[in-house]
């Protein structure tokens, strides 16, 4: 399965951006670092409802799972995960849920107090995995489980993958958030999954909510749908299709 992600990144990499063409598809970026799903909630009107979407893409949890300054009880993100969701589908838009990624514990550790977890970083990112899946099926949501699909892969690797960034891939003790390639594989993920449940031509807006996942921070065109981040490269996998490509 590794081999075959691999081979799909280097496929990606050299499809020819003449490919591209016109853009059918508009791709929002819609995500502010640090964010929890409360504060999702409060900025949904604007950041979200107001651009009149057709789907919006869920990514949040880290915060709320292992910022230890922002951490909530599981059944509080569940409560915020249910009324995004609900709000969204009220207005008649389509919602994808993701669950949060995996986080490399080391450098997490560095930066909040162990003796603060009640669980292990796995567990709580679980925890949170297994609620948003819950919601999803109750609600008949397609549900992206980045976390399992991750984990699968071995990632991260403490200063050895270049997924997620760390010290030696980017010169970065950070282990939460993704390299160029990294995003380019969380993008590829996604877009399989919407390939699977959607008619991209009758898909004319997807707004990408979250935190900093979405934000891609430290990337080329963070806080946009330009460059190097996941909500770009996303746009790019659609319009390619869209416009004839594979």
């Amino acid at each position: 399965m590794k081999h075959t992600i691999y081979i799909l990144l280097i496929l990606l990499q050299i499809i020819p951006s003449s490919l591209f063409g016109q853009n059918h598809t508009e791709v929002i970026n819609r995500g502010i670092p640090g964010n929890t799903s409360a504060q999702l909630l409060s900025r949904i009107q604007k950041d979200v409802i107001d651009e009149q979407p057709d789907l919006v893409i869920i990514l949040v949890g880290t915060n709320d799972l292992l910022n230890t300054q922002k951490i909530v009880p599981i059944e509080t993100f569940r409560r915020s995960i249910e009324t995004l969701a609900d709000t969204l589908l009220k207005h008649q838009i389509q919602v994808v849920l993701a669950s949060p990624p995996t986080a490399d514990v080391v450098y997490l550790y560095q930066r909040h107090d162990s003796t603060k977890f009640d669980l292990s970083p796995s567990q709580k990112l679980e925890l949170g995995r297994d609620v948003m899946k819950q919601i999803s099926k109750e609600k008949n949501l397609p549900f992206v489980d980045l976390l399992n699909f991750l984990q699968c892969l071995n990632i991260p690797q403490h200063n050895t993958d270049d997924i997620i960034r760390n010290i030696t891939n980017s010169n970065a003790a950070d282990g939460v958030h993704f390299t160029k390639k990294g995003n380019e594989l969380l993008a590829y993920y996604i877009y399989c999954h919407l390939l699977a449940c959607y008619d991209f031509s009758k898909i004319k807006k997807i707004v990408c909510f979250g935190d900093s996942i979405t934000n891609s921070v430290y990337m080329e065109g963070a806080g946009t749908s330009e460059g190097n981040t996941y909500p770009a490269i996303l746009k790019r996998l659609i319009n390619n299709r869209l416009s004839g490509g594979q």
